[in-house]
């Protein structure tokens, strides 16, 4: 009985919340009256659904029937609010946890439009003219600072690429060409422009780790050791397309596609560097007891770790 009690409630909590992202549009109409437009992905239809708070003084005119679009549930209603709209006043979302998407907040006015990102931590939003696209820009920030620093098989290979470079300099130029390739390889996948199968990609960014992991354990001058600014801006294109797919998951704006691509990726690059000054830091510390960087044990962990990866990625197709 017990069981069958936690079965339900695992059952219940993972349909709980949004796998998608959702979307709030509000419209001030020229008689001041607000065309609300709520989309809900469709996947997320027998999702429990979350509780959006409009101000205390708005008030329902009239309410829309329900619809089916390009992969969403549409509900649209229009909302009375006062001659001002929505200004000054605030809407914020109960229900929202850290494993859901968000929901795309868009208020248009004849005078101003504002645009807000409405997660766990941050689910509300105040109506107001001023410019909200810092604000903005941080949600997608932050997002790609907390993918990298949990997309273990990326930092896998930044350390082995760390390990690699013999000096500051080479790990400089190794870096920045792994930056600009998955930038590249980002941007072309988001937009669609290449398509390649998720799975596949995850399998060659594990074997990209096992090379990386060979490489630190032969003791050869490998064309790898002698140019690996090279190497990783080839292994960083495979990277790019990574990103992309986790991208994709958290959900993008359709309108503000760039921006939020732009902001996903400087939060990459942060969390990237913020993995490279630890990592260096505690080699350091190392250094300074005169303890040596264990470069072999390192190797072959992360080399069985990919391994690991690389078979269970495979198995999956």
């Amino acid at each position: 009985m017990k069981i069958s009690f936690f079965i339900l409630f695992v059952i219940q909590t993972l349909f709980a919340h949004q796998t998608g992202l959702s979307y709030i549009d509000i419209a001030q109409n020229e008689d001041t009256t607000l065309l609300v437009v709520y989309k809900k992905p469709l996947e997320d239809a027998s999702a429990k659904p979350i509780s959006i708070h409009y101000p205390q003084s708005c008030r329902i005119l009239q309410t829309g029937s329900k619809r089916y679009e390009l992969g969403f549930v549409i509900q649209d209603f229009t909302m009375w609010c006062g001659k001002e709209g929505m200004l000054g006043k605030r809407l914020w979302i109960e229900g929202l946890v850290r494993s859901d998407k968000g929901v795309a907040f868009s208020y248009r006015s004849k005078d101003f439009t504002q645009k807000a990102l409405l997660r766990s931590t941050t689910p509300f939003v105040k109506v107001t003219k001023e410019n909200t696209t810092p604000e903005y820009m941080l949600e997608y920030i932050e997002l790609g600072v907390w993918h990298i620093l949990t997309g273990y098989d990326h930092l896998l290979f930044v350390l082995s690429m760390l390990l690699l470079a013999k000096n500051l300099k080479r790990l400089f130029f190794a870096v920045s060409a792994f930056t600009l390739a998955h930038s590249i390889t980002l941007a072309l996948a988001v937009f669609d422009i290449i398509t390649i199968p998720s799975k596949f990609v995850e399998s060659m960014i594990a074997l990209s780790i096992v090379f990386l992991a060979r490489e630190l354990l032969v003791p050869e001058k490998t064309i790898t050791k002698q140019h690996l600014e090279y190497i990783a801006f080839i292994f960083g294109l495979l990277h790019g397309l990574g990103f992309s797919s986790a991208l994709k998951e958290i959900g993008l704006p359709h309108d503000d596609m760039a921006l939020a691509l732009f902001s996903f990726n400087i939060g990459i690059e942060l969390g990237q560097i913020m993995f490279i000054l630890v990592v260096l830091a505690c080699f350091t510390l190392l250094h300074t007891y005169k303890v040596g960087v264990p470069k072999r044990l390192i190797a072959y962990g992360v080399g069985f770790i990919a391994t690991f990866w690389f078979i269970q990625r495979v198995a999956s197709f």
